[in-house]
């Protein structure tokens, strides 16, 4: 199986420096303009029992993954739900989707059953890919913003409300107590690897620096620490 690999940057922007992203963003020789309304995007992030994906995460191994299952606007809606595995391998990354279903109103949702019920819809080679990532641990929901150069090679995206809903140890889905992942905007720049000259000359114009970021990551110590 072949996958489009891409590279995805992040860059955190304080909101005392957002406005000068937005300057810089809007008016980049590249003409970014928006790509489609705003939405708000829902992860529900899935790991082993240990929390090995979140090890990987955090050590910054060049060959590491995430399993999330990924829906847009209202929190409590997720009937259309993609199951995604988010792999990244030397600083480039590729995904491998499944469409799937999150009966979160059901009076009898219990995420044991629910997962279990979207594993058995999978063929062989989801179930493999799924492996024993089978434990709900956080909802990531935010606002994103959609933006795409004249030439189609640069997305850019911006993130802001960022918050976590901690799913551990519950039967039934938490979507009411939440907690925010700061206050901060994040920029997100993405171009098929066969791009990665015009992305790196994009990013070297803006202000500021990319880091190294991860929403699962950053809702972790959140919940654990926070």
């Amino acid at each position: 199986m072949t996958h489009s690999r891409r590279f995805e940057v992040k860059i955190p922007i304080p909101l005392n420096r957002l406005s000068e992203v937005l300057v810089w963003l809007r008016s980049h020789p590249a003409l970014f303009k928006c790509q489609h309304a705003p939405r708000y995007v829902n992860s529900l992030y899935l790991d082993t029992a240990d929390l090995g994906r979140f090890e990987e995460n955090l050590s910054g191994i060049s060959h590491r993954r995430k399993v999330r299952i990924r829906w847009y606007q209202e929190l409590t809606v997720a009937d259309r739900a993609t199951l995604e595995f988010k792999h990244r391998e030397a600083g480039k990354g590729y995904k491998v989707s499944f469409p799937t279903s999150l009966p979160l109103s059901q009076p009898d949702f219990s995420w044991h059953r629910v997962l279990q019920t979207c594993y058995r819809t999978l063929d062989e080679n989801g179930r493999q890919l799924w492996g024993s990532e089978l434990n709900p641990v956080l909802i990531c929901r935010y606002q994103r913003e959609y933006f795409c150069s004249a030439d189609g090679h640069i997305r850019a995206t911006l993130d802001r409300e960022m918050q976590v809903f901690d799913q551990r140890y519950q039967r039934r889905a938490n979507l009411s107590k939440a907690r925010s992942l700061g206050d901060y905007v994040l920029l997100e720049l993405k171009a098929d690897e066969t791009f990665e000259t015009q992305l790196s000359d994009i990013i070297s114009s803006c202000p500021l620096r990319p880091s190294r970021h991860s929403k699962y990551v950053n809702g972790i110590r959140n919940l654990f620490f926070g």
